[in-house]
């Protein structure tokens, strides 16, 4: 074979070596664009907000539009006609994903069993558990009724309501969408808002308790402590004495030849209805053997001193119960 001939060949070899390689290379590059394409249209459809949109805002078209998403999120919608129209309950920051959870009514109601009612707690800036309790959590509520300096050792502590579940702390609120609950106003620079938030705590109470704790929160100091869920142990109030309502139910009036019906039990709404007073918040029971103290209290007629020293009238002022000499 000549030199030419040999030369010729190598370029041929080349040559092909050549095209194979680009075929290679091609056929490589329309496997991985089919995959993208495949893995395009695998995506599905999720409406997310354009921009930010304020709770009570009705939402038009040029504040959502659609992009794909690998997982669609729970509550999310396909088209934006489903959310244009729609208020929000609930701040929807930009970019995020529009789901129904954003438009569900009775955020907070909408939580509550039947047979409570969400009570808003004042909680004091000591009781720094607060920044630790989350939305979903369950504490105990303690009050501290405290009595004038001279009689510190008639200062009371204790347990007003076991395992209540919190609804919301600040601006956090049950089963709301995690961007709500993590969402700050950006416009507020100051501290206050955050730790104010935090010592707003709404918890779910039974219908016949609010007034008790309702007593504990606006004549004694509250205290709440986070306990465990799974904790089931819960006190047992037919071993102390029971408390007594203001109001007392009226017998019903026997008609003629007929024996007087007895009185219904009173229902958890009637036990509300009826009212509670201070003593037997701070002692449940005491005002039913001791109704000469309420009594004097409330109306400063004098009773008699312990130490037999003449007479002495007790008075509470603002939740503080103080003994004064009469006059």
């Amino acid at each position: 074979m000549s030199g030419k001939t040999k030369i010729l060949a190598l370029l041929l070899l080349g040559l092909g070596m050549i095209f194979l390689v680009l075929a290679f290379l091609s056929g490589q590059g329309a496997k991985k664009g089919g995959e993208t394409l495949k893995q395009e249209i695998e995506r599905v459809p999720v409406v997310v907000s354009t921009q930010e949109i304020p709770f009570g805002t009705v939402i038009t078209m040029d504040m959502l539009k659609v992009e794909r998403f690998a997982i669609a999120p729970a509550g999310s919608y396909k088209d934006v006609n489903e959310a244009v129209g729609k208020k929000p309950l609930f701040n929807i920051g930009s970019g995020l994903p529009v789901t129904a959870q954003y438009f569900e009514s009775g955020a907070v109601a909408a939580e509550v069993r039947e047979g409570y009612r969400a009570f808003a707690l004042r909680l004091d800036d000591n009781n720094m558990a607060t920044s630790k309790i989350k939305a979903g959590d369950f504490v105990d509520v303690f009050s501290l009724f405290r009595v004038n300096n001279q009689e510190i050792e008639r200062t009371v502590s204790r347990l007003v309501q076991p395992k209540l579940r919190v609804l919301s702390v600040g601006s956090q609120l049950v089963n709301a969408p995690e961007s709500t609950n993590n969402a700050e106003d950006p416009n507020d620079r100051s501290g206050n808002r955050r730790a104010q938030q935090l010592r707003a705590v709404t918890v779910e109470v039974p219908v016949q308790d609010v007034n008790t704790l309702a007593l504990a929160q606006s004549q004694g100091e509250l205290f709440i402590v986070i306990r465990n869920p799974k904790d089931e142990e819960l006190p047992d109030p037919s071993k102390y004495p029971m408390p007594d309502t203001v109001l007392k139910p009226v017998k019903p009036k026997a008609e003629k030849g007929l024996a007087s019906q007895a009185v219904a039990p009173p229902s958890e709404t009637d036990k509300a209805y009826a009212g509670m007073s201070l003593a037997n918040t701070v002692e449940p029971g005491n005002a039913n053997n001791n109704k000469d103290k309420r009594s004097s209290a409330a109306t400063g007629v004098p009773r008699p001193s312990g130490d037999g020293g003449g007479t002495s009238v007790e008075v509470i002022r603002g939740g503080e119960i103080s003994r004064e000499k009469a006059r």
